[in-house]
């Protein structure tokens, strides 16, 4: 294990200080990663990246033998849009809350994703606050409720 994270620091050195063009030095980024898994099935991993102009990514989950699963990903891109899921996957179904600044996003919840937005009417950022207070089924219901009730 310490030889494969010493070859990965020598890697992203070399990879760092690597000279393009006139002798200048590039930043293409840095990135880092984890990894285990166990005979019964349990694991996790991770990774985190960002590139020479400041975007960044990342993910991580850990998971049993049993089918339990639990992780979040993240994008952030230079220019401010930023998206943030967390999500988990067991007995009663995948469940995801999605965060993000992206436009042309609204709060809403289909199939169980919670998606919160700043760009969400006044009543829908009133949905999303019930979705988070109460459980996922009582929120699928109250999301259909007020859709049928604005719909008619």
């Amino acid at each position: 294990m310490i030889a494969k994270a010493t070859i990965l620091f020598a890697v992203l050195a070399a990879v760092n200080a690597s000279l393009y063009g006139h002798g200048h030095l590039v930043n293409t980024g840095v990135s880092a990663r984890s990894q285990v898994q166990d005979g019964h099935g349990n694991y996790a991993f991770g990774y985190n990246i960002k590139d020479g102009k400041g975007a960044t990514n990342s993910r991580s989950e850990v998971g049993d033998g049993h089918g339990n699963v639990k992780g979040s990903y993240s994008l952030a891109d230079i220019d401010g849009r930023a998206r943030k899921v967390e999500y988990v996957a067991d007995g009663h179904g995948f469940r995801a809350v999605v965060k993000t600044n992206e436009p042309g996003t609204a709060a809403s919840a289909p199939a169980a994703a919670l998606i919160a937005s700043p760009y969400a009417a006044p009543s829908d950022k009133a949905m999303v606050l019930d979705m988070v207070q109460g459980s996922p089924r009582d929120s699928t219901i109250k999301f259909q409720q007020n859709y049928l009730a604005n719909e008619l």
